[in-house]
């Protein structure tokens, strides 16, 4: 029982991965149409919209904070990407 749950989650740890690079690959795109248009990268009010859509989304049983914290982390890291490349 233990070594199955723990393969499923090894599984969905590398799934997890594979989405976080699609969703930087698409900040990247985004950021390039900014760059060409000559829009600002910072969109404050889209980074509040992905907070609250991901709070809202949230069924548990992880809190609400914790959600928050990793997205947090995740919108951090693509401002990052956007700034570098």
């Amino acid at each position: 029982m233990i070594e199955r749950c723990r393969e499923d989650i090894d599984h969905l740890d590398r799934v997890l991965v594979r989405l976080l690079n699609l969703r930087a690959r698409l900040v990247l795109r985004i950021a390039q149409s900014k760059r060409a248009a000559g829009l600002p990268l910072s969109a404050p009010a889209r980074e509040c919209e992905v907070l609250r859509d991901v709070a809202d989304a949230n069924p548990g049983p992880l809190a609400e904070s914790a959600v928050l914290a990793v997205f947090r982390l995740i919108i951090r890291e693509s401002r990052r990407l956007e700034e570098h490349m």
